[in-house]
């Protein structure tokens, strides 16, 4: 039984060394799967010489930078616009400090994107029926507010938007709440979600104002309330 033990034992370890020498030999894995970047950015459509333009704001007051990608990446149903999620990498020709820059686009994706909407109606009509929500992270990228979270999963469609509450737009804080309503439809799973709201309209006319949202998360109640600024 010892004898055969060892023998085992040896032979696992010569699988291990096989195993290793084999790794070695292997081409050095893609980049695409090592060395990328994820951002919500703006599809703008593609430029004279077939290449994809792609419009990347900055959480700070830094310029926004112009994403150049060759080959069709963006989905079907984009329009110049649109948000999505980008997978991709700087080309190494591209300057840190360019406002244009070539990058490798390995993957878009569409999201929800859509713009501030206004009240018509008194606001309580709009979150009476408001289902759960759970969000990751909540983000602004020049005139755009971002959001990572999870919605219940449904397999129909919902509303799933920002309004501003109309009587405070003239108020030095203007609050803006999510809306999130599945019509009572059966849920099942949480789903991962990536949202993107445009929101310049809050500081067109006053770029000191501050944007209050309020997004009720139902991980983490007590951090619902986001504040922005210009």
């Amino acid at each position: 039984m010892t004898m055969r033990i060892q023998h085992i034992i040896t032979a696992v370890c010569l699988i291990l060394v096989t195993a290793l020498v084999a790794c070695n030999d292997d081409k050095a894995i893609d980049e695409a799967y090592t060395d990328y970047l994820y951002d919500i950015v703006t599809y703008m459509g593609v430029d004279s010489h077939g290449m994809e333009i792609y419009r990347l704001e900055n959480r700070n007051s830094e310029p926004a930078v112009t994403l150049l990608a060759a080959g069709k990446n963006a989905p079907n149903d984009s329009y110049p616009g649109r948000r999505v999620l980008l997978r991709y990498n700087f080309a190494a020709k591209s300057g840190a400090n360019d406002t244009v820059r070539q990058i490798t686009a390995y993957s878009v994706h569409g999201i929800i994107s859509d713009s501030l909407r206004y009240t018509a109606k008194p606001l309580y009509l709009y979150l009476q029926d408001n289902s759960p929500m759970r969000f990751n992270s909540v983000w602004k990228t020049g005139n755009y507010i971002n959001m990572h979270g999870q919605l219940e999963y449904t397999g129909r469609s919902r509303h799933f938007y920002m309004i501003i509450d109309s009587t405070t737009w003239h108020d030095d804080t203007v609050h803006c709440y999510m809306v999130h309503n599945v019509f009572g439809d059966t849920t099942r799973h949480w789903r991962e979600f990536y949202g993107s709201f445009f929101v310049g309209t809050v500081w067109r006319n006053n770029p000191q104002r501050i944007l209050r949202l309020h997004a009720y998360d139902q991980l983490h109640p007590a951090d619902s309330i986001h504040d922005f600024s210009k």
